[in-house]
């Protein structure tokens, strides 16, 4: 009788447990990619509400065995971004950020340093732009609920798919998308670089009028450098210096030339990213000894060649391979 049903027609009992496994098999996937793609979705959440929303609050920052203490204030308004960031331990120093510039103020040696506010970001705060974009190089998925700073908070881990960038795990404030907590994580999965807010609050219309309270610059401060400064202008790059090979998702931000104060030579500067990670690659004549293989310190690692007269140094919070692979493949393609 059995033998009887498996020659019949239609699905064989042999064929309807394929189907079973293949059915469990895309509910899997489906399962997956659903995961995948909420976990993205909070996490562009969270980068519209770190640059849209109004928010005070303050932060731990643990990196290169040091612990940082420090409080951001963060307005969004018709006057466009405006944001201060004030140390709260060691050496007292303050950064404030506009449409236009970037000041950090050194009060115990009443210094000053302004520069362009598009310069490479100087807040430990991770704040994604391009989110789809990453989705082609990391893996995201949810990781459940937790709690920090006494709100309730959405757990999202960032892996990548290959051995050029660092994982990440963030936790997003569930009621309105603020970044509450970010571990970045280097090869070997240890923790390299965290941040936690221990306060963080939506400020009221009252509350934004904070900036026009702030302290203005006393005279007898040292205006160090300033990007209208003409002995560190910035000066079109050489494009012939390129990567033979570039790691699948890396692109050129950015590429200049600076003639340092008191040298008659130009450095240039290469900046790649894909969006998370960032390599900025030096090239300098080699009169002075540059760096010969590599270092690192913390979640940032550099490597350092030689190519003809040139000293190639690639330095990035990235692992010590990529920037290796990237020192290694600088050439200049001379005409």
């Amino acid at each position: 009788m059995v033998k009887n049903d498996l020659r019949q027609g239609g699905l064989s009992s042999i064929t309807a447990l394929q189907a079973l496994v293949l059915c469990g098999l895309f509910l899997v996937a489906g399962s997956s990619q659903a995961n995948s793609s909420e976990a993205m979705q909070w996490v562009q959440k969270m980068s519209r509400a770190m640059q849209e929303l109004s928010y005070r609050g303050r932060f731990v920052y643990l990196h290169d065995d040091q612990l940082e203490s420090m409080s951001i204030l963060h307005v969004r308004d018709s006057q466009g971004i405006r944001e201060r960031l004030v140390s709260l331990n060691g050496e007292a120093r303050e950064i404030l950020r506009d449409n236009a510039n970037l000041t950090c103020i050194w009060p115990s040696s009443r210094q000053v340093v302004v520069d362009q506010s598009k310069q490479p970001d100087v807040s430990p705060l991770w704040i994604p732009e391009d989110v789809e974009r990453l989705g082609k190089f990391y893996q995201f998925s949810l990781q459940g609920r937790d709690r920090v700073a006494d709100l309730p908070a959405i757990v999202v881990s960032i892996q990548p798919r290959d051995q050029y960038r660092y994982a990440r795990q963030v936790w997003i404030g569930e009621k309105n998308g603020l970044m509450l907590q970010s571990h970045l994580y280097d090869e070997n999965g240890r923790p390299n670089e965290q941040v936690m807010f221990t306060d963080m609050a939506l400020l009221t219309d009252e509350d934004q009028t904070a900036f026009s309270a702030l302290p203005k610059i006393e005279n007898g401060y040292a205006l160090i450098r300033s990007h209208s400064d003409d002995s560190e202008s910035q000066h079109p790059a050489d494009y012939k210096w390129q990567l033979k090979t570039i790691p699948e998702g890396f692109w050129l931000e950015t590429a200049f030339r600076k003639k340092m104060m008191n040298a008659p030579v130009f450095t240039q500067q290469m900046i790649f990213t894909d969006g998370m990670a960032s390599v900025s690659i030096f090239i300098e004549k080699n009169d002075s000894q540059g760096l010969d293989g590599e270092t690192s310190m913390g979640a940032v690692n550099a490597f350092g060649t030689r190519y003809g007269d040139y000293n190639i140094t690639a330095i990035g919070e990235v692992p010590a391979v990529t920037v290796k692979e990237m020192a290694l493949s600088m050439t200049y393609n001379r005409p």
